[in-house]
């Protein structure tokens, strides 16, 4: 696996990490969609910042247990396994940007 391959699962230490925790694609798949299209979208707006992981329960139970995501949507942002910042519920694109730039750079 190539280090710039968007899709590889290793991120280097330095960088920041929004963690996207998906529900169930089956419970409502419009949601579903509009946070995969949500999530590739920060990760193009923000990609210099961060790296977006999309995160959900049949996949990576373990990772959802760690973070005691109880409902979804939720975003984590994380930076050298410190959490800087959490978001239960939907929000707009233009919302979370501004407020995870806001994290990062504090």
């Amino acid at each position: 696996m190539k280090l710039d391959d968007p899709h590889s699962p290793l991120i280097p230490a330095q960088s920041a990490v929004l963690l996207v925790f998906m529900p169930p694609e089956r419970a409502d798949r419009q949601q579903w969609a509009s946070l995969v299209a949500l999530s590739d979208s920060l990760q193009a707006h923000l990609g210099g910042l961060l790296r977006v992981l999309r995160i959900d329960k049949v996949n990576h139970p373990d990772v959802v247990r760690s973070f005691d995501i109880t409902h979804t949507p939720a975003f984590v942002l994380v930076r050298q396994g410190i959490e800087l910042w959490r978001q239960v519920g939907m929000s707009d694109e233009a919302t979370l940007i501004v407020l995870i730039q806001r994290r990062l750079t504090a």
